[in-house]
């Protein structure tokens, strides 16, 4: 190209010389227009460099290309054959039996994992149909018509039992892909999953399940699921709203614990609680569920929620519940969340242990241990356990009043004890209408009554007495003379700063003079 623009000026410089001509601007463009053809052979060679530099630009660029291109297409190679190491390391490595087949269903290739479900080597199973080997013989047209499926291009997704070489049967997952290339299938993979340990835990979950399941309607106690997922969301919701924790606004708002209880909702429940609340059947116990819950025991559901909103996941308590006909029912509650559920409360398993007989037998212990089975009244123990309880406190005046039977003996003598079994009881029955609830009446000895009288004055237990002795002779107008009642009565009454130990010697001396007094008369 420099070559092209020096040539010409060289050859017109040549001319100018060999003519002796002087060498200025305007001889040279005289020389150019003199000489036509000296012009146009100059002018090719700039105009050949120029064609030549352009073919130049353009044959670089084309290398250019060519060295990129080839760059392009070793990098694409070896990402190929990086994929196709990773899929043979894939294939190799997976625990899911793999197997290659052609158009033909014919085995290509293996991987150790298929070798180790059903036994075969490579050697043995390539280019042979893969149904004919591991199709169970039971079901053989199962795998023909997944196999006839995924020929059509389909994807199958199946669980069935294929033969091993041995030919024990396996339980697996198949899973049927066509392989495509370029829009055409030029085979399929097939891919096997042994779930025989799947099976195994599943069935074994099913006996767990079934054999839970006869526990919970067999048993004795009385069970039930319950959701309380309502429940916690009413808590929280009327906590925020009230500002209140839920003890304080039940204190408030006591109405409102029916709304709560009525919130709960029975998943499932057994025959035994059926039977314990005496209801027909779930639907019966749901719509009755916020009145079953007795108001005796409405403290200790309210320490259940407080306690369920502190995080405890089982609980036991002593609760009293009542049947859908009324009756009072006690139990044992034992609850627990069910694993899961510790956020939502959506699963709480009741367990209700019927104690009712036991609380009847106990209570009956303690009225006898506490009570005179003759008369019915307070006995002897608890008279002197609530005098000195009594004692102990503030509360004064109280008054004593002590009496004594003083015919007794004399109808034991001549009716027998049953006779003067009468008499007692018809005593007690007068004491019971003279006196007043909170009064502690005893029997303390077999002829003896005492009678706590917290609040009374010695006047008042004065008159008291009179009522007594009124009750006993408007009795004894209906009775003849040999079983009509005859008491001696003695009181006294304790003030501040008074013993109420002293109080009693002092009713008990005064009841004394009262019988001296009488067998004076009768002397």
């Amino acid at each position: 190209m420099i070559f092209g623009i020096i040539y010409p000026f060289l050859s017109t410089s040549i001319e100018i010389i060999e003519h002796d001509l002087p060498f200025d601007f305007s001889t040279y463009l005289s020389v150019q227009q003199q000489n036509p053809l000296l012009w146009i052979i100059d002018t090719a060679l700039l105009v050949l460099g120029f064609l030549g530099y352009q073919v130049g630009i353009r044959q670089k660029r084309l290398l250019d290309q060519a060295d990129h291109l080839e760059d392009l297409v070793n990098e694409r190679s070896d990402e190929i054959l990086r994929q196709k190491l990773f899929y043979e390391a894939l294939v190799e490595n997976s625990p899911i039996a793999i197997a290659t087949l052609d158009q033909n269903h014919r085995v290509l290739s293996i991987n150790p994992a298929f070798t180790g479900i059903f036994g075969y080597r490579m050697d043995e199973i390539t280019g042979t149909n893969l149904d004919d080997l591991v199709s169970d013989p039971a079901n053989e047209q199962e795998a023909y018509n997944i196999t006839k499926d995924v020929l059509a291009g389909k994807t199958i997704h199946k669980f069935g039992k294929r033969r091993r070489k041995d030919g024990t049967l396996v339980d697996v997952e198949i899973l049927g892909e066509p392989i495509e290339i370029n829009g055409k299938q030029i085979g399929v993979l097939g891919l096997y999953r042994d779930i025989t340990v799947e099976i195994i835990a599943k069935e074994d979950l099913r006996a767990s399940e079934e054999r839970f399941r006869r526990m919970f309607e067999d048993s004795p106690v009385a069970l039930q699921l319950e959701d309380f997922s309502k429940i916690k969301q009413w808590v929280l919701k009327t906590q925020e709203k009230s500002g209140l924790g839920i003890r304080e606004f039940f204190e408030e708002h006591p109405d409102e614990f029916a709304t709560m209880s009525g919130l709960g909702k029975i998943i499932s429940l057994n025959s035994a609680s059926l039977f314990l609340f005496h209801a027909k059947d779930k639907a019966d116990l749901q719509s009755n569920l916020c009145s079953i819950v007795s108001s005796e025991s409405r403290k200790e559901q309210i320490d259940i929620i407080c306690s369920l909103l502190d995080g405890e996941t089982t609980l036991e308590k002593e609760m009293v519940y009542k049947s859908m006909d009324g009756e009072r029912i006690f139990a044992i509650v034992k609850l627990s969340i069910l694993p899961g559920s510790e956020e939502s409360w959506d699963k709480i398993l009741f367990s209700n242990m019927d104690i009712t007989e036991r609380k009847f037998a106990e209570e009956k212990l303690s009225y006898i241990s506490l009570h005179d089975i003759m008369t019915g009244l307070y006995n002897r123990a608890f008279f002197e356990e609530e005098m000195e309880r009594m004692e102990k406190s503030r509360l004064r005046p109280i008054s004593i009043l002590i009496g004594d039977v003083d015919n007794l003996k004399k109808i034991n003598d001549l009716h027998g004890h049953q006779a003067g079994d009468v008499i007692l009881q018809n005593i007690a029955n007068i004491f019971k209408k003279c006196f007043r609830p909170e009064d502690v009446i005893a029997r303390i000895g077999g002829d003896e009554f005492s009678v706590l009288l917290p609040n009374v004055s010695a006047d008042l237990a004065k008159q008291i007495k009179q009522r007594v002795l009124d009750q006993v002779a408007f009795h004894n107008q209906s009775n003849s003379e040999d079983m009509r009642l005859s008491i001696l009565l003695g009181y006294g009454t304790a003030e501040k700063d008074d013993l109420l130990t002293d109080v009693f010697k002092l009713a008990d001396e005064r009841m004394y003079q009262e019988k001296q007094k009488k067998m004076n008369v009768s002397k």
